[in-house]
């Protein structure tokens, strides 16, 4: 009997990470809270404290209806902290819980964990199922979706210092708070997995609030688009990966090559979602890991060589490829346009 492969094991992670994060404080307060879930479903209980009080590394939303099941992810910690003006000492344990955690895996989070890679994955499996190809991304596309990825956390950042309320106030009820949560993908898209309208789809009580709301709209279709027509593109541009990304070389997480055995087949390249090449290409590194990597390991599942490829957790090896690993056959929808 064949035993289940990588991608299984990765796609019931994500599949059980979801559910914990986008439904996981409703089905605390159901039942462990006094008053159990809201019925309308509509109650957005961002003061209620979470069921796990971490800013772990993954795009996480706490405005997840009914609850939230997470604190926030990094971007919300360093915001609110720089917006509020708190004190180091209020949320250095929160952030040296998610420095630990980054270290552990890098941008393995974003890979087997992060709620917004889940539904995106979701996106490209459906492009698969109705055979549509996919755009094949170039380096030079690459890198400047990681640009961008540095402008969006360096003005959140910024726009956060700047536009604090005690120093400045803008005109009306929309105040420039949490900016770049005002267009995550996650902050729509997580309350209507979990049965909830955003109340902040229809904001034009203002010109501000109208420019966060179709900036929004925008941001929310780059995503679904950056699944639908090319490998994981969002994942390049995202500032909550890109934080992770820090954490690639020098952590946890190692993917290693024996460059010797390699006869540049080219499967990994094919197979690999967020459209990387070094792998194939490398002749001499035996590292490979690289910030765009997010260790999904489809690289190591599909490689036919025994032992080119070899994932190590702090030196310990996990997974390995080899001779036995079928290889599937390519389908249209994968050979791209």
């Amino acid at each position: 009997m064949r035993m289940p492969g990588v991608t299984f094991w990765r796609r019931a992670t994500q599949a059980a990470c979801f559910v914990f994060f986008v439904y996981g404080g409703w089905l605390f307060l159901a039942a462990f809270g006094s008053g159990g879930a809201s019925a309308s479903g509509l109650e957005f209980l961002a003061e209620r404290p979470p069921v796990v009080n971490a800013y772990p590394p993954s795009a996480v939303c706490r405005f997840t209806a009914h609850g939230q099941a997470i604190k926030g992810c990094i971007l919300e910690l360093l915001s609110k902290g720089l917006t509020e003006a708190r004190p180091l000492a209020q949320i250095l344990p929160y952030l040296t819980g998610f420095l630990l955690l980054a270290f552990l895996a890098g941008r393995m989070w974003c890979g087997w964990v992060c709620p917004l890679g889940a539904l995106g994955d979701l996106f490209d499996g459906l492009r698969v199922r109705f055979q549509y190809g996919y755009w094949r991304m170039a380096e030079r596309w690459r890198a400047g979706l990681r640009a961008t990825s540095y402008c969006l956390f360096a003005a959140t950042l910024a726009v956060s210092w700047i536009f604090r309320p005690g120093r400045f106030t803008t005109p009306g009820a929309c105040r420039i708070y949490l900016p770049f949560c005002k267009i995550c993908p996650a902050r729509l898209a997580c309350p209507a997995a979990a049965g909830a309208m955003p109340t902040w789809w229809g904001g034009f009580a203002n010109d501000l609030e109208t420019f966060f709301t179709i900036l929004s709209y925008a941001t929310l279709a780059f995503f679904v688009a950056a699944f639908l027509s090319m490998r994981r593109m969002w994942c390049h541009a995202c500032p909550i990966g890109l934080v992770n990304s820090w954490f690639n070389r020098g952590g946890g997480a190692t993917l290693q090559k024996e460059a010797t055995r390699c006869n540049r087949c080219g499967a990994c390249a094919d197979g690999c979602p967020m459209g990387l090449t070094h792998v194939r290409d490398e002749k001499k590194k035996e590292n490979l890991n690289t910030p765009e990597c997010i260790f999904c390991l489809r690289c190591v599942e599909l490689c036919p060589r025994e032992k080119c490829l070899t994932f190590r957790f702090f030196g310990l090896p996990i997974a390995r490829s080899g001779l036995s690993v079928r290889k599937p056959r390519a389908r249209a929808s994968e050979r791209g346009n």
